[in-house]
């Protein structure tokens, strides 16, 4: 098109270039026309269609190159035309490949052979060689040119590969990220989030993407870009989330690009490393209570049989508290028996609901006498793992401590709620277990898990760390949660994905499933 304009504007304007159309005057002009159409129709064709088909191609380069050797022939011998032909066999063998693009460049090079034969008919000068040597021109530009453009369609496709490649290994990196157990988090240099997983909302107690870091978290970060060797401390997003520990990696050394911070559920290294002291400790206690277990019982025996024979009220009373604290010293030692006789955790798949149901029925008569029990079984519980013994006696210490103290408030209107759903964040099951006595003190709050505290002295102090330690067995979490009246307990369930995860890393595949559970309950 842009030949055809050009040759147009120098023939119709004062330009003399003194040799356009010289040898046939009316044929030159309307040559040029003719070609222009051509063309115009041609990207007409390519535009609509999207793009040109491959035969059409082909008739539009020969039709291309028979119009130039009509202007070559119009504009007599002695022209330069004959190189523009040099253009078109480029442009051709560049979307025309193999035997077809020489195709064109034999065409050429026939037509100006032939020109030359009319030249030598008419008796005008002609050149032959000239001809030979500009076809052989031809034939060298299209293999050059067919050379060239497979270079380049190589290029692009090694090009195209390795995108492909880098997209597919972006992605499976993605997958991988998004599945892992550790949350993951990639911060620019202007501290906006460009990738986190879904391990990290969770952890962090997002219930979908994370717009901002939490305060602690950016705190955390921004002392590691102060000092690089910066240990960051454990932390809590919120009053139902797990404690976390943040790491901080740069997203390309010795850059300012980013950071990577990953972020562990301490809970799950804190579970590994309790299953290896429980066993050294469970030893341990073992051989202590059967030591202190029959001398206690001889002493309390013995306390009993002195107290029928002595009418002394004085030494009574001294005989019954010997009975007493002979009695909470054997409730202690039966607590740490039930911890150090535990077995191996058997996960088991239970519809909660269903299950946490028929433990309370079957706990009343003995845990829960005089106390109004309510239970609530929301519809969004879903199934969960867990070893049935060892959360049972879970949720009957834990039944337990909420009767106790809510009859040491008010013992005829002695209330417990227990609520079996999911939490909205985690999407984690849970049960939660709230009673109306007097809560727990602030002072408290710190120390309620330990072992062998106890804001009363009748209380051994075991209870709610049992309870927390069967828990942390069976990958479940324990928290208190502050409330407007008494003590709220909840226990977080771990996802099956998670529980199945888990086990797969540990090469521990003792799953039953035991649907609903009531047959098992």
């Amino acid at each position: 098109m842009i030949i055809t304009v050009t040759l147009l504007a120098l023939y119709f304007t004062d330009i003399d270039m003194g040799f356009l159309g010289v040898n046939d005057p009316k044929m030159y002009p309307m040559l040029l026309a003719l070609h222009g159409a051509l063309t115009v129709v041609f990207l007409a064709m390519a535009f609509s269609a999207g793009q040109a088909h491959y035969d059409h191609l082909i008739a539009f380069f020969l039709l291309d190159i028979t119009l130039l050797a009509g202007l070559i022939y119009s504009s007599g011998t002695g022209t330069s035309l004959s190189y523009l032909m040099i253009v078109g066999i480029a442009v051709a063998n560049s979307l025309v490949s193999g035997q077809k693009g020489l195709l064109i460049s034999a065409w050429a090079a026939i037509c100006l052979i032939f020109i030359e034969n009319r030249f030598e008919v008419e008796g005008h000068a002609f050149n032959y060689v000239n001809a030979g040597t500009l076809g052989i021109i031809f034939f060298i530009t299209a293999l050059v040119i067919q050379s060239l453009v497979k270079r380049l369609h190589l290029s692009v496709d090694i090009n195209r590969l390795q995108a492909d490649s880098l997209l597919s290994m972006e992605q499976l990196t993605k997958l991988v990220l998004k599945r892992l157990e550790t949350g993951v988090l990639v911060i620019n240099h202007d501290n906006e989030i460009i990738f986190q997983n879904t391990s990290a909302q969770r952890l962090l107690g997002f219930p979908g993407p994370i717009r901002a870091l939490p305060d602690k978290l950016q705190q955390s970060l921004a002392e590691h870009l102060k000092f690089p060797n910066y240990e960051p401390s454990t932390f809590k997003a919120g009053p139902t989330t797990a404690k976390v520990q943040p790491m901080f990696a740069a997203l390309m050394p010795g850059t300012d690009r980013g950071t990577v911070i990953f972020i562990e559920d301490t809970n799950v290294v804190y579970q590994q490393a309790q299953r290896l002291k429980q066993v050294s400790l469970g030893k341990l206690a073992a051989s202590i209570v059967r030591e202190i277990k029959e001398p206690m019982q001889g002493i309390y025996q013995i306390a009993r049989e002195v107290s029928l024979t002595t009418a002394n009220s004085g030494d009574k009373q001294r005989q019954d508290r010997i009975k007493d604290h002979s009695l909470h010293i054997e409730r202690i030692i039966n607590n740490v028996q039930n911890l150090s006789n535990s077995k191996a955790t058997e996960f088991e798949k239970h519809s909660l609901g269903f299950w946490v149901t028929s433990v309370v029925k079957k706990l009343g008569p003995r845990v829960l006498s005089n106390t109004k029990v309510e239970l609530k079984v929301s519809r969004s519980a879903l199934d969960v793992y867990l070893d049935d013994s060892q959360i049972r006696q879970a949720i009957s210490n834990l039944l337990e401590n909420a009767a106790y103290y809510a009859k040491a408030k008010n013992a005829e209107f002695a209330r417990i709620t227990i609520l079996v759903g999911r939490n909205k964040v985690s999407k984690q099951s849970i049960i939660e277990i709230q009673d109306n006595g007097y809560g727990v003190g602030l002072d408290d709050l710190d120390h309620i898990f330990e072992p062998f505290y106890s804001s009363e002295n009748s209380k051994s102090g075991l209870g709610l760390y049992l309870a927390k330690q069967f828990c942390e067995m069976n990958m479940a979490r324990l928290d208190y949660i502050a409330a407007q009246e008494g003590a709220r307990f909840r226990i977080t369930f771990p996802t099956i994905d998670q529980v199945e995860r888990q086990l797969e890393k540990r090469g521990e595949f003792n799953l039953r499933d035991k649907g609903k559970a009531l047959e098992s309950a």
